[in-house]
């Protein structure tokens, strides 16, 4: 089984009396907001081994099977070899996101104000943290796997994904963040919280690592997935075996850290991602009032973003993702957003600054 939840179906199981922003933008109101698949045959490549595997469910019929071994039997089994910069390499490269002519959806003065409020609220005590977002847009008509499967060559982060819910909508995903991954009982959760750029000087790892309101940033979200994670775990099962372990990637470095438990006996794989959806990272802390403040301040829906791909194998292993850094493509329109956490030491500037470095390698927008 393969699955997507939105952040939009996030708040309407978190907040029970969801307040209606009619100032909120809506253009994406039509978008799915659930969705589950039943797949009864699969390609799986390994990466490590660089193995493929054919595989076909016990459900899947004969006829299916014959379809696909046929296609395969029928198809060219050829390497092709080309020279660098041939118009084939020029092709592709019109093809990746940050060609596309993206812009801002809000104004930096939109983004001051709602920051600004933010900080009145940590002030007066509502929340410690609240993840503030912002979105860029552009049109293309050029095919939605094409952009994604010629994009994910260049970004390449372990929790991608694609998926195309009919021939206008898609959803193109190069998330670097797991949310919920559970396999044997044993669920576990790495959060992401705090981000530096990486332009190639190590000293900035050091002063990620370093950096005291990134770490106490972390803290707060590790301790609210611990909080989420109990309700569905064995008591004084949970316990954190990496706090802000660096992971690099081609345009940041980010602080991850790693939250285990051993579930009740009782609640299922699908149960237990229910319960915790969604992330805590991009919500705040607590969990509840940070998503009333985003929902009453943010200009636009955030659709599938922060939202969830996952999977549910036959074995009975699940994982997920969070869906940063990740586009929607509704027609010829793409929406992309990107934000982080707001506290109350965190500087204007610092946190526009970042958000717009997260999809910078997505959007081509530096400043």
């Amino acid at each position: 089984m393969l699955g997507y939840c939105s952040y939009e179906l996030g708040e309407q199981l978190r907040l029970k009396n969801k307040p209606v922003n009619s100032a909120k933008n809506t253009q994406l109101n039509t978008f799915p907001s659930l969705f589950i698949g039943h797949y009864t045959w699969s390609y799986v490549f390994d990466h490590r081994n660089s193995q493929g595997y054919l595989t076909f469910s016990p459900l899947c019929s004969l006829m299916t099977r014959k379809t696909v071994l046929d296609a395969i039997k029928a198809s060219e089994n050829k390497q092709f070899e080309r020279e660098p910069n041939t118009e084939a390499d020029r092709d592709n490269e019109e093809r990746h996101l940050n060609t596309l002519s993206w812009t801002k959806s809000q104004t930096i003065s939109e983004y001051k104000s709602q920051f600004d409020q933010i900080e009145n609220f940590i002030n007066c005590g509502d929340c410690y943290q609240a993840n503030l977002t912002q979105r860029f847009e552009a049109k293309s008509y050029i095919n939605a796997a094409d952009l994604y499967f010629t994009s994910r060559e260049k970004i390449q982060t372990p929790y991608s994904s694609f998926i195309s819910f009919n021939d206008s909508q898609s959803l193109l995903s190069f998330s670097p963040e797991q949310f919920i991954s559970i396999k044997g009982r044993v669920i576990e959760s790495k959060p992401i919280k705090g981000t530096i750029i990486n332009n190639g000087n190590a000293d900035n790892i050091s002063a990620l690592q370093d950096s005291k309101k990134n770490r106490a940033e972390n803290v707060m979200i590790v301790d609210l997935i611990r909080n989420d994670l109990g309700r569905v775990c064995k008591p004084n099962s949970i316990h954190v075996p990496e706090l802000f372990k660096v992971e690099t990637y081609k345009n940041v470095h980010h602080l991850v850290s790693h939250v285990k438990g051993t579930l009740k006996d009782g609640i299922s794989n699908l149960e237990a991602f229910i319960s915790c959806f969604p992330g805590g990272s991009i919500t705040g802390a607590p969990k509840i009032r940070s998503m009333q403040i985003i929902n009453q301040l943010e200009k636009h829906a955030r659709s599938a973003y922060c939202g969830s791909v996952f999977y549910l194998n036959q074995s009975g292993d699940f994982d997920s993702n969070i869906l940063i850094r990740t586009v929607v493509k509704d027609a010829e329109q793409l929406y992309c957003w990107a934000g982080g956490g707001i506290v109350a030491d965190s500087e204007f500037m610092d946190e526009y600054q970042e958000s717009l470095t997260k999809v910078a390698n997505i959007t081509g927008i530096e400043t």
